[in-house]
């Protein structure tokens, strides 16, 4: 079809397979033919083909589309999809009509299009499937607003928190995931449209009324631009890798929490797996792979970076090697966010022992030296110097925070600073008191229950109005198709 004029010889089987896209294309396909609806709509509108050919050309689109992409003749000698439409739609009508399918648009400006189509449906699967696993947080989370746990630095016991804490400062980067993409949406929500090969065309179009049709916001306003530009796609996969980023933080910790040296969490049986040959296994096996995924999300946005830094304008089928990565971007953080949620909705906390590694790890020394710098008057680095001394004298003698008492906090006093420390008996156990240090900590964004439940209805109303957000654009795409298959249907007559 392509090559009847320019070429005398058909390009070598081997050649037609390397460059071909066919196995990739399947997953735009609807929106190949919904490009090809709304402009052939708009072709007849402003009378640049006869209104009887347009009617056939939509007549075939139609029931193309209600066939699916199994009507068509996939082989790699048509290149891509582009032309296997428009070999189903010449077929389907005649040569005559058939050679009118492209007027006034180019492959180039139907792929970028065809791309941000079926990007934006899968922008806000990923939404919702990210917002389903804030909600399992927030619920897991209101049931351990007390449950105390050590909170770590380099992965040592570092102060005391609560489980409800530890959970929400996952959820809100699980939220600005969500809007790193909603705001990856928007950029993408632009139509190419009308651009043609690189330079527009001298055929009165109008480009709004597609862009239109389509559900765009708006349209691409240079029409090199339009076709070569691909920021959009790495926009994407920038905010997926960085959502990849954060699942595989929750992921590291759940496969630490739940091993034996750990044992901070019951891992559910319906995400755990066994040996072939240990049958005490219970392997976390969910969380290593989502660990694993991480590494792909990101070598896709590295990949694509590299394939776009050196691309002169305009079009090159460089890019037609992109999109299969973004594809397995949008595919692999999808994914991972709904089995994590699942596995989220079933985590037991095992609540006694991680209260006691928080004193076992004197999770309260902080706390006990500011109280010092309370009660005592002391500088806060004398106070840090005497503390640190008393507790590694603990814990050289085996003894845990517990066990702690007025006398080895004076006599670590008068070995640091050659005198004795003004505290009381009750003072010192109440500064060693895990409660009343995670309630002293009420502070906007700390962990005493108060402030955490203000912190979880933050994140509640956030994820509704993220969710209302979403639900929103996806009438607002299924409204403009259904919109368009019924005129096209309607036309085709």
């Amino acid at each position: 079809m392509l090559r009847r004029g320019r070429f005398e010889r058909a390009m070598d089987p081997l050649a037609s397979e390397y460059i071909s896209s066919m196995e990739a294309d399947s997953r735009i396909f609807y929106s190949v033919v919904q490009i090809n609806l709304a402009h052939t709509i708009m072709l007849a509108e402003r009378r640049i083909i006869e209104g009887s050919d347009a009617a056939a050309i939509l007549q075939a689109l139609y029931k193309l589309h209600e066939h699916g992409v199994s009507g068509l003749d996939l082989r790699p000698e048509l290149e891509d999809i582009y032309m296997a439409v428009e070999d189903f739609v010449t077929k389907e009508t005649s040569e005559e009509v058939g050679g009118k399918f492209n007027t006034a648009k180019s492959r180039n400006d139907q792929v970028t299009t065809a791309i941000r189509l079926t990007l934006r449906k899968n922008l806000l699967d990923v939404e919702e499937k990210l917002l389903e696993l804030v909600n399992a947080l927030i619920a897991l989370s209101e049931k351990n607003t007390d449950t105390i746990m050590p909170g770590y630095t380099h992965l040592q016991v570092a102060q005391p928190t609560t489980f409800a804490h530890h959970l929400a400062a996952h959820t809100f980067a699980f939220l600005r995931d969500v809007e790193r993409i909603e705001q990856a949406y928007d950029v993408t929500n632009s139509c190419p449209m009308g651009a043609c090969a690189l330079a527009g065309t001298s055929f009165p179009i109008d480009r709004v009324r597609v862009a239109h049709m389509l559900g765009f916001k708006h349209i691409d306003e240079n029409s090199m631009d339009a076709v070569s530009s691909r920021d959009f796609a790495l926009q994407a996969m920038s905010a997926l890798a960085i959502a990849m980023a954060n699942l595989s933080r929750l992921a590291e910790e759940l496969v630490l929490w739940s091993s034996a040296e750990f044992n901070l969490i019951e891992l559910p049986e319906e995400f755990a797996a066994t040996s072939s040959i240990m049958p005490q296994k219970k392997n976390p096996v969910v969380g290593e792979l989502a660990r694993a995924k991480a590494g792909r999300v990101f070598g896709n946005l590295s990949g694509a970076l590299a394939m776009v830094k050196a691309l002169p304008q305009s079009y090159n089928l460089d890019l037609q090697d992109l999109t299969p990565s973004l594809w397995n971007s949008v595919d692999e953080v999808r994914n991972c966010a709904e089995v994590m949620a699942r596995l989220i909705s079933a985590v037991e906390p095992n609540r006694e022992l991680m209260r006691k590694r928080a004193e076992g790890g004197f999770a309260a020394a902080t706390e006990l030296a500011d109280v010092l710098v309370r009660k005592a008057g002391m500088a806060f680095r004398d106070a840090h110097a005497v503390v640190g001394r008393m507790i590694a004298r603990a814990t050289k003698d085996g003894r845990s925070s517990e066990e702690l008492n007025i006398e080895d906090l004076r006599a670590a006093s008068k070995e640091v600073l050659n005198k004795e420390v003004n505290l009381t008996p009750e003072e010192l156990k109440g500064a060693l008191d895990l409660d009343k240090c995670i309630v002293a900590r009420a502070l906007p964004g700390g962990p005493a229950p108060k402030a955490v439940k203000n912190q979880l209805k933050l994140l509640k109303r956030e994820a509704k109005y993220r969710a209302k957000l979403t639900r929103t654009r996806r009438r607002a795409i299924t409204k403009a198709e259904l919109k368009l298959l019924k005129d096209a249907k309607r036309r085709s007559r």
